[in-house]
């Protein structure tokens, strides 16, 4: 069917409005990037399953993804990845990443699952939606660096199918 960029600008509440409309969606996966208590998780949308995904302990051993000043799992973005590839086989009619950032115009992150569903997405037969929120500033490297041909950008949900 589509594949749909949310973006508003950082902090506008892109993540609360969209787990809201999550909430009132059947046949939805994926996962959502809460901040809870002042620290980024991952929400599996499927199980409702919530992890850390921000490191704010500076000790940590456990290998760690850096990008401006926030620190965050490598295993974090490893099990969001399986999680978001697991759900690609089974087409739901919605497959929701929030968000696509800096690391992934990189090939880090959420990059192998993001790649995988565009190629799922990126065509007018296919069933299902993707809907993928990214920072205002960097949807167009978004769109040129994934070479994403069918897209709609929204602004809100309201408007989606």
């Amino acid at each position: 069917m589509a594949i749909y960029i949310f973006f508003r600008p950082i902090h506008s509440g892109k993540t609360t409005a969209l787990h809201s409309w999550c909430k009132r969606q059947e046949n939805i996966a994926g996962i959502l990037m809460p901040d809870i208590n002042g620290c980024r998780k991952i929400l599996d949308l499927s199980t409702n399953d919530i992890f850390d995904i921000e490191c704010k302990d500076a000790d940590s051993n456990l290998p760690i993804t850096a990008v401006g000043k926030f620190k965050f799992y490598t295993s974090a973005f490893e099990k969001a990845n399986t999680i978001l590839l697991q759900a690609l086989q089974i087409k739901p009619h919605w497959l929701v990443i929030d968000e696509a950032g800096k690391l992934e115009l990189v090939g880090k992150g959420f990059y192998p699952a993001i790649l995988k569903a565009i190629e799922v997405y990126d065509d007018i037969n296919s069933p299902g939606n993707l809907l993928i929120t990214v920072r205002d500033s960097l949807v167009e490297d978004f769109i040129g660096f994934f070479k994403i041909k069918h897209y709609q950008i929204i602004h809100t949900l309201n408007n989606l199918p």
